[in-house]
């Protein structure tokens, strides 16, 4: 099979696409044991694909991963249409007011019941470095 080929202004786009249609993303930290640590979170803002914004707990292991190596990976697949993306990039812990409202929603309140304002709540600001889109029949590329 002959797969085309995308640029990489293609894939990127493509990729933003596939994120926008997806309300969770696979999101890798390095373990404290050396061994890639994977779990699913939801999307709670971005800008474009170059900077994704999580919200989760002080008290979730991925914190004390993300400060011993600020390095992470997403990754994403639609199986309706078969599109796939993974990036990499480095991870910002923020605890500002301004960060808390971008990455807040009502939802939320089920584990952060003091709300936006919650001392256990942080945000993980992720910010793609490179990144690979894959659809079958469509094409692959990098970006």
């Amino acid at each position: 099979m002959n797969t085309p080929t995308l640029s990489a202004s293609e894939a990127k786009a493509a990729a933003l696409k596939t994120l926008e249609s997806l309300p969770f993303v696979s999101f890798g930290t390095f373990g404290l044991d050396g061994w890639p640590n994977l779990r699913m979170l939801a999307v709670a803002a971005r800008d474009g694909i170059d900077t994704l914004w999580f919200a989760t707990s002080t008290t979730e292991k991925k914190i004390d991963e993300l400060r011993a190596n600020s390095k992470a990976a997403v990754y994403a697949f639609d199986p309706q249409s078969l599109r796939e993306f993974r990036l990499f990039g480095n991870v910002e812990l923020l605890s500002d007011p301004a960060s808390r409202r971008k990455a807040w929603h009502d939802d939320f309140l089920q584990y952060f019941p003091e709300g936006v304002d919650s001392p256990t709540m942080i945000v993980l600001k992720f910010t793609t470095h490179h990144g690979q889109y894959a659809a079958y029949g469509e094409g692959i590329g990098t970006f």
